[in-house]
């Protein structure tokens, strides 16, 4: 099962820089990932690549952009139950973030594979370790 996970992830990532998307997901361009807001946005993301729902925050947003998160995904996951908070995204039980120019996307413990999401993150930003 990882064998075939690693291949369409490695067919995924071809593919992204073959059509000039450095990005693995289409999230820089909404509107939603536009700095502009004081607070954090925790939420659920189905990731194909890892099989396990897991939770993640997004700091630096606005509360009217922290709900959307959930109508448009971030281009290649769906998220789920968004929820917003004033000031930064909890660090407690932090995995790592990844520095994505202006905000960061927080991942915690329970995530499936954390290497996976380090692994992403160098198509979107700066591995920032905990």
């Amino acid at each position: 099962m990882k064998l075939f996970r690693n291949i369409f992830f490695v067919l995924i990532v071809t593919m992204s820089l073959a059509s000039h998307q450095i990005n693995a997901s289409s999230h820089h361009d909404n509107e939603s990932a536009e700095t502009g807001g004081a607070g954090h946005c925790t939420y659920m993301v189905d990731n194909p690549f890892v099989g396990e729902l897991y939770m993640a925050c997004r700091t630096n947003i606005a509360a009217e952009a922290c709900m959307e998160l959930a109508a448009e995904g971030d281009g290649m996951m769906d998220l789920s139950d968004p929820n917003y908070g004033e000031g930064d995204c909890p660090r407690e039980t932090s995995i790592g973030s990844c520095e994505r120019g202006g905000w960061e996307e927080v991942y915690y413990e329970g995530e499936g594979d954390p290497g996976s999401v380090e692994f992403g993150c160098g198509f979107a930003g700066d591995w920032l370790a905990p």
